[in-house]
């Protein structure tokens, strides 16, 4: 039976973990930025979403990688299961993941040693490793047997873009192309109310950095995820971890000179980030005098549909940087063009006054109508405020 399908936005100050519900009860998650020090347990509302299988085995059906930073992986080898699924036991009780979706270009851009006297940001944290190791174990796995829907739950995997230098090359069942959607194509995950597009990470010949300078950021994974509700009705959730200035210009040029902006369009944004400047300027807000917007980079992020939301995942502003108010003028002005709204995850709080997620649920409508479009909720059973013709729930 169809439900309505959610993105919840856990509270992880500055980092993302981004859980998607579909119309067919399929979850995905986004990241993961689990601090065992935060006021909020992430961990255990997570676990609380999820449903467990036939085996008694709590399980996410997909965990993507936008890239290895501390503050997307943060968390992954307390909260999941890592080695075959055979070996799970209930005295740990970790999440099974039914299917990664990962690059290998984004982890080896990551795991070079810095050059050039360079500061080590491109170094792995052992969750990152953890993480990467998972997933070439799932590579190797479907390599030796060669066929995609005889992997059991817990071994799946697609790998996001091809390796430049021909390293997946036997993989090609499960290798998502870039410019192209790919679940239906190289996924197990047999749920026709969603899709993916992949636009990132770009080749390195695309790229007008040294491929030996690239970092993590530069790399990071940007999907536009086809969210379909229970009446049919699509959505589309834009999301590109943490995208540099660069990614977001050589997308905007690439689809303005193929006639393919289309794709870039969105009814969610999550901004790239945590609302960086950096993702859409060459300068720095603190060391310029009169810092300037890159166009081509904001205009990537700027194909906002009617009544579109643009959601900034990050501590609250203030001194330090990002979330930068700079950026948040700028997305402010893209959802004032759209009729929508600039939207905080650490703005959310409960009846208690306490910190929470962002839950936007999609429902029974064209993006035209503005009705029933796009809720928020910020406890399992919010109170529900009409809202421009919208039903907000704040």
């Amino acid at each position: 039976m169809s439900v309505k399908p959610t993105i919840e936005f856990f509270p992880v100050d500055n980092g993302d973990m981004v859980l998607i519900t579909t119309a067919n009860s399929k979850r995905i998650l986004i990241d993961c930025n689990y601090r065992q020090s935060a006021d909020i347990d992430v961990k255990e509302i997570l676990r609380e979403r999820l449903v467990r299988d036939n085996l008694d085995r709590l399980y996410l059906d997909v965990f993507v990688s936008t890239h290895p930073d501390l503050d997307h992986v943060r968390g992954f080898s307390e909260i999941f299961h890592t080695g075959s699924p055979d070996d799970w036991n209930l005295a740990s009780d970790k999440v099974i993941i039914n299917e990664i979706w990962s690059s290998p270009r984004v982890f080896r851009r990551a795991s070079r040693k810095p050059i050039n006297g360079g500061t080590g940001m491109n170094e792995l944290c052992q969750d990152a490793k953890d993480l990467n190791k998972e997933a070439k174990r799932r590579a190797k796995l479907f390599k030796d047997s060669g066929y995609l829907f005889t992997q059991k739950d817990g071994d799946g995997i697609v790998i996001l873009t091809e390796d430049e230098d021909g390293k997946t090359e036997g993989f090609e069942q499960i290798v998502a192309k870039l410019y192209s959607k790919f679940v239906s194509l190289n996924s197990g995950l047999n749920d026709n109310s969603i899709d993916a597009l992949l636009l990132g990470p770009a080749d390195k010949q695309d790229v007008p950095t040294d491929e030996d300078e690239l970092c993590k950021n530069d790399s990071s994974v940007i999907l536009n995820i086809c969210i379909k509700d229970e009446y049919g009705f699509s959505h589309q959730f834009l999301t590109g971890g943490d995208a540099g200035v660069k990614c977001w210009e050589l997308l905007n040029d690439r689809m303005v000179s193929e006639c393919s902006t289309p794709l870039l369009s969105y009814d969610v944004l999550q901004t790239p980030h945590h609302c960086s400047w950096r993702s859409i300027s060459d300068d720095s807000e603190s060391n310029s005098e009169n810092p300037k917007v890159n166009e081509s980079a904001k205009g990537a992020l700027s194909y906002a549909n009617s009544n579109a939301m643009i959601v900034t995942s990050s501590r609250p502003f203030g001194e330090k940087t990002p979330p930068s108010k700079l950026a948040k003028s700028e997305y402010e002005d893209i959802v004032s063009a759209a009729d929508g709204e600039f939207l905080m995850v650490s703005d959310q709080t409960d009846s208690e006054n306490k910190g929470t997620s962002l839950v936007i649920t999609f429902s029974c409508g064209s993006k035209s109508s503005g009705t029933g479009k796009v809720s928020f909720a910020n406890s399992e059973n919010p109170n529900a405020v009409n809202k421009s013709g919208r039903n907000i729930y704040a």
